[in-house]
């Protein structure tokens, strides 16, 4: 009998990988993610679908709200355990830097360092635009290949409310399953146009050390007094093609000379923090020496967490945010960097006189 208290499953990556691939009934699959039969059929199907999830809302940078939906606590595990099976089974694409071991927003930039042109765009909608018919018919399909009643099971897991829930442990690695194919053919596309791809979730970039950039990717035309840049029709094709949309308000070609910028880090030399971010560091640190720990913290309330449907209580926060910004930095310039270890050195010595 299954011991359905593991929290991870124990088996190694093959093992996973080989057990993925034999799947031929759901009572399989219950017994690979450690659980009974019973118990998976419950919480996928059984429990209220209001009552898998909860739900709230964060602003967006670029405006709005964004949902986010995060499974309790019986269903988590699940997906959990699922997650662990899929990290084993897909088949990493050199061109994907999130939701990977090993890769980060650092090394999406890193790729970009140095060119003339950086182009970049996003997809529309990324999570919510994968369904439930989606993401089953990608496991019925090469390279899956499983049963139909495998794979229904399968997507009863991944999806709520009929999408892929931001929020869900399985929803990353099932968007790079999702964009395998598309990632082969962008990467197709930027050989032919001797031109580096990278994907970091639904943020695509392309860059080429060319003296005019690729038409099949982007073109300028001249309209009247203004300048208006066109998506070349091969690179949205392979997008439509793939079921995804083009966010049109964030498309943009960055020419060596001006700020080049991806997923977030400068790139005109090599992956940096954006000056704006080390500013703000450096007036939370300010602010805390001199005003002290309450003060600093009702300051950056004020001005940030306010914008935040979700906002997070209490006095820790301040610090929580504060060191994990530092050690962002560390993880952009280098543990060695100056900049980060005169940060990092102030944040102890400020956390050891308010403790």
């Amino acid at each position: 009998m299954k011991d359905s208290s593991k929290l991870i499953l124990t088996d190694q990556p093959e093992s996973l990988r080989e057990q993925f691939y034999s799947l031929k009934q759901p009572s399989d699959l219950a017994d690979l993610l450690n659980v009974s039969y019973s118990r998976l059929v419950y919480h996928i199907y059984v429990v209220d679908p209001n009552q898998r999830y909860k739900t709230f809302e964060i602003s967006k940078k670029s405006g709005g709200v964004r949902q986010i939906s995060t499974p309790v606590t019986a269903l988590k595990i699940i997906q959990r355990k699922l997650n662990q099976v899929l990290q084993a089974v897909y088949e990493i694409k050199p061109s994907v830097h999130g939701f990977v071991k090993g890769k980060n927003i650092v090394t999406n930039a890193q790729s970009h360092a140095k060119k003339r042109y950086v182009f970049n765009i996003d997809l529309k909608d990324f999570f919510p635009s994968i369904n439930f018919g989606r993401v089953r018919g990608m496991f019925m399909t090469t390279p899956y290949g499983l049963h139909p009643e495998v794979a229904t099971v399968l997507a009863q897991i991944c999806c709520h409310n009929n999408q892929l829930p931001q929020g869900a442990p399985t929803s990353p690695i099932i968007t790079n399953m999702i964009c395998a194919k598309m990632d082969s053919q962008l990467q197709r596309l930027a050989k032919d146009c001797k031109a580096t791809y990278t994907r970091y979730a639904d943020d695509i970039t392309f860059s080429t050390t060319l003296p005019k950039f690729p038409r099949d990717l982007a073109y300028i035309v001249n309209d009247e007094d203004r300048e208006e840049l066109i998506v070349g029709n091969t690179l949205l094709n392979i997008i439509s093609d793939n079921g995804f949309e083009l966010n049109e308000e964030k498309v943009r070609l960055q020419v060596k000379g001006n700020h080049q910028e991806v997923t977030g880090l400068t790139t005109n030399i090599f992956p940096n923090v954006d000056r704006n971010y080390v500013r703000q560091v450096r007036a939370m640190l300010h602010a805390w020496a001199k005003f002290g720990l309450e003060a600093a913290e009702n300051e950056y309330q004020e001005k940030y967490e306010c914008q935040s449907k979700f906002t997070m209580k209490g006095k820790t926060i301040f610090k929580q945010v504060l060191l994990g910004k530092i050690e962002f930095i560390g993880m952009v310039k280098g543990k060695e960097n100056v900049l980060y270890k005169k940060c990092i050195e102030q944040y102890k010595i400020l956390s050891k006189f308010s403790s």
